[in-house]
């Protein structure tokens, strides 16, 4: 059982240090480039703003979008695509239009009446949904606000330290234990049963 929990310990410390390096690097990525959505080896992660995707994303929902070819693009898919510098729009592909060797996408939001108005070109597009996570757009909403980087990134960090440092300290403790407990023994007589001459 106690090797179930030390494994079970390390891959939660694990876990958590991939979880507080990805937040820094996405920070770090959103504040050097504003104007960008923050990408982890190609892959996005987004909230949802509104409810023009119901009921397959609701508002609060996080996405993560990855970068793909436009030529794999096909109806039904949903994609990310620029507006304008500022602003991103997820919406699921109603038609693909192919304009003098470079692609096209009719788009529609699943709980809006009418397509898209514009078109959007290949150039626009920031990339195809590759999964959803329910609400845990919230927690990325909150975790770029000041207490939420000391809740979610600083307070988890100092914990983690905390329990190493309480490892290594209880390392230290059972080592002198176990001296204190081999030095305290009696020494045996090695030589032997006594024999007479």
């Amino acid at each position: 059982m106690k090797t179930a929990l030390k494994w079970l310990n390390s891959i939660l410390t694990v876990v958590l240090l991939l979880m507080v390096a990805c937040s820094f690097f996405l920070i770090y990525q959103s504040r050097m480039e504003p104007n960008r959505a923050a990408s982890i080896m190609g892959y996005k992660p987004l909230t949802v703003l509104s409810g023009s995707m119901s009921p397959f994303l609701e508002p609060g929902d996080m996405i993560v979008v990855h970068r793909v070819d436009p030529a794999s693009i096909k109806v039904g898919d949903v994609i990310t695509f620029r507006v304008d510098d500022r602003t991103l729009v997820t919406h699921r592909v109603a038609e693909v239009i192919p304009q003098d060797g470079r692609m096209a996408f009719r788009t529609k939001g699943d709980a809006n009446n009418t397509e898209d108005i514009d078109l959007v070109t290949q150039d626009r597009v920031v990339g195809s949904m590759a999964f959803k996570i329910p609400y845990a757009g919230y927690i990325g909403r909150f975790a770029r606000t000041p207490k939420g980087f000391v809740a979610m990134i600083v307070f988890p960090g100092v914990l983690l330290i905390a329990g190493e440092i309480k490892n290594i300290l209880n390392e230290l403790s059972k080592e002198q234990k176990q001296r204190k407990a081999h030095d305290s023994d009696p020494e045996q007589d090695s030589s032997g049963d006594d024999m007479k001459a």
